[in-house]
Formats: C-alpha cells, structure tokens, sequence
C-alpha cells in the first residue's frame, strides 16, 4: 500500500480532477493510493499476458513469426486496464446521477406535499428520507443524520450540496438553502422547481422523439436496404465473375449485421431520458 501511493503520489499530477471524482462517487480512498493501485493491477495484467503470449510464440511459431504479438498485446492489456480503473469512479459516478435525475421530480413533489400539510422542514426531509426515490432518498437520509447530529440545518445542506455530483440536484438543494436562510416559505420554492423539471423532462422526451426518426432512418439504412443491396450485387457479381459466395460470407455478413444492431440498441438506450 505505501509503494501504491508513492507511485500515485509521482503520477498524480497527471490526473488532477481523480481526487474531486473518487470523493463524488464515495470511495473512501486517497487519489494517490487509488492511481498507483491502478498502475501495479494494470503491470500485473500485463506481465500476465505478456508470459501468455511468451508460451503461445514458443508452442506455435518458435522462429518467432509472432513476435510483434507478443509485445503489443501485454502494453494494450496494460492500458485498457489503466484506463478502465481510471474511469471507474467516473461510471459510478454517472450511475449516481443517472439515479438522481431519474427521482429529482417525484422527491420534490413529495417534499411539496408535506409542507402543504403543515409539516415542517426537518420531519419532511425525514419522510423523504424514508420513502423509495432511489439515490435521492439515500442522500437526504445522509441530510437527515447530519442534522440529528447537531449540524446545523443549512451547514448539513451546503455540505451535502458540495459533494453531490448531480448539477440539478445541486440547483434544487441551492433554492432549498436560499429559501430557509431567507426565510421566504419554501413550498412556493419547491412548487416552481418542481414546475421547472417538468417543462424539463417534457422537453427531453420530444427531443428524444426527434432523435428517434433520426435513428429510425439510420437503422433501416444500415440493417436492412444496405445488406439487402449487398447481398444482391454479390450474387449477380457471382455470375459474371470467379467471386464465389459461399457459407463464410454469409456467416460474416450475419455477424456485422448483429453486432451493428447490438450497437443501436446500445445507443438508443444511452439516449433515452431517465424518467421513471
């Protein structure tokens, strides 16, 4: 651990923004540990590989025909290991934001709710706390244990501002805090975000609807008129030339042509909005 964070400590420099994105996705280690943790696992699977690639030179070409092999495979495991470990904290990151957004209107039109009843501030952050909105409910729990602490109301708001990632969630806690030290009624506060996030989220589903016809073409393009085409052109290539079309082909044209709807899959589902 102490020869980790003397190579992290070397290196750290290079990635300033980790120590901020390790805090935000709540691992409880230092920058420096977690980078040069990064760069011995990243060694190791390297080494690793590169003994792999050592045996499968000796056993299948001992002349060393795949020489080039064996010394670009263990560099490329080695960084895509750095690099996923790099980006680790910034997934879980994006996951926690993803959760909070996904909640943030739902939380507020809770917290709406019970301070139109007559409750006040702290045991409505209470319920919140308790009810199933996801990371919004997990983060006004931490609200809530703060303040049973003895910190004070707005100090347990700002603290819990500072370290979230989620930029709206930051902006509602922010009008939350301005309000309480302005002393200004915090319902009609929440009643306006709340209004707010939801011309949001109407905008974000038309815009998705607009991105959806775009895809839609895209998809009829690539899967279906362009293979259909391909297809046709190399049968009627086959008859007036030597070109033989044969089971590989096929085979290989199926596997471009699932791995390209696999894909679009993928890419519709990163860009639909995460309204529950």
């Amino acid at each position: 651990m102490k020869r980790a964070k003397k190579i992290g400590k070397l290196l750290l420099p290079l990635f300033p923004s980790l120590s901020v994105r390790l805090k935000q996705a709540e691992m409880e280690v230092s920058a420096d540990e977690y980078l040069g943790k990064s760069i011995i696992t990243s060694f190791f699977f390297g080494f690793f590989g590169l003994i792999i690639m050592l045996l499968f030179n000796f056993i299948v070409s001992p002349g060393g025909n795949f020489i080039g092999f064996v010394v670009f495979i263990p560099v490329f495991i080695s960084a895509v290991v750095f690099i996923y470990n790099l980006l680790g904290p910034s997934m879980i990151v994006s996951k926690r934001v993803l959760d909070i957004e996904a909640n943030l209107l739902f939380s507020l039109r809770h917290l709406l709710v019970e301070m139109r009843s007559g409750i006040n501030n702290y045991d409505s952050f209470v319920s919140l706390s308790k009810s199933d909105y996801g990371a919004v409910s997990v983060e006004f729990s931490k609200l809530v244990r703060n303040i049973s602490y003895g910190v004070s109301e707005t100090q347990a708001l700002e603290e819990l501002m500072i370290k979230n990632p989620s930029i709206n969630f930051r902006r509602a806690l922010w009008q939350i805090l301005n309000a309480i030290r302005s002393g200004s009624d915090l319902s009609g506060t929440i009643e306006e975000l709340v209004k707010e996030y939801s011309l949001e989220q109407k905008t974000k589903i038309k815009m998705y609807g607009g991105q959806l016809n775009s895809l839609a073409l895209v998809y009829m393009i690539f899967a279906i008129i362009i293979p259909s085409i391909g297809i046709t052109f190399l049968i009627i290539l086959s008859f007036f030339s030597n070109f033989a079309i044969n089971e590989g082909l096929l085979a290989l044209i199926l596997l471009v042509i699932v791995v390209f709807q696999f894909v679009f899959i993928g890419v519709v589902k990163s860009k639909r909005p995460r309204i529950e």
